[in-house]
C-alpha cells in the first residue's frame, strides 16, 4: 500500500470532514440567531427612541440577555456626580480630578493635605506625567480630594 489510505484511514478521514461540516453549521447557526437577537434588539431601541449611550447600553443588555434595572449602582452614581463638577476642566487636569473623585468613600486617603499631596504626587509619577502636565494632574488630584473632602 505504497501512497494509498487504508480502509480505515479513509473512515476516519471521512468522519473528522463529516464532523468539521456539522460544526460549522452549528456556528453559521449561531451567528445567525446572534444577528437576530441584535436586530430585535436594535428594533426595542428605536421603539423606545434611545439613542447615544443610553441606546448602547440598552442594546448590550438586550444582546447579552439579561435586563437593566433603571437604577445606577454607586459607583455609576459617582462617575455620573464627577463628570457633572468635571466640566470644564480638560486633560490631565480632568483625568486627575477624575481619578480623586470617583474612589469609593471607603478608599479615600487621609484628610492630611500633606499624605494627599503625596497621594496625588505618587499617581503623577506612575503616569510618567513631566513638567505642566504633571502640576495640572496633580492640581486635579488635589482639587477632586478637596471637593470630597
Amino acid at each position: 500500500m505504497s501512497g494509498a489510505l487504508s480502509l480505515a484511514s479513509k473512515a476516519i478521514l471521512m468522519s473528522f470532514c463529516g464532523l468539521m461540516a456539522v460544526s460549522f453549521a452549528a456556528v453559521a447557526q449561531d451567528e445567525k440567531a446572534a444577528r437576530q437577537r441584535l436586530r430585535a434588539c436594535h428594533a426595542k431601541a428605536d421603539e423606545k427612541g434611545l439613542d447615544g449611550t443610553a441606546r448602547t447600553k440598552f442594546v448590550n443588555a438586550c444582546v447579552g440577555g439579561y435586563a437593566r434595572s433603571s437604577q445606577l449602582t454607586p459607583k455609576e452614581q459617582r462617575h455620573q456626580a464627577c463628570n457633572e463638577r468635571a466640566r470644564g476642566l480638560e486633560g490631565a487636569a480632568r483625568r486627575g480630578y477624575m481619578t480623586e473623585c470617583e474612589k469609593a468613600p471607603a478608599d479615600a486617603r487621609a484628610a492630611n493635605a500633606t499624605a494627599q499631596e503625596r497621594e496625588c504626587e505618587r499617581r503623577a509619577a506612575g503616569r510618567r506625567l513631566n513638567g505642566d502636565d504633571r502640576r495640572a494632574y496633580v492640581k486635579g488630584c488635589l482639587d477632586a480630594a478637596a471637593a470630597d473632602g
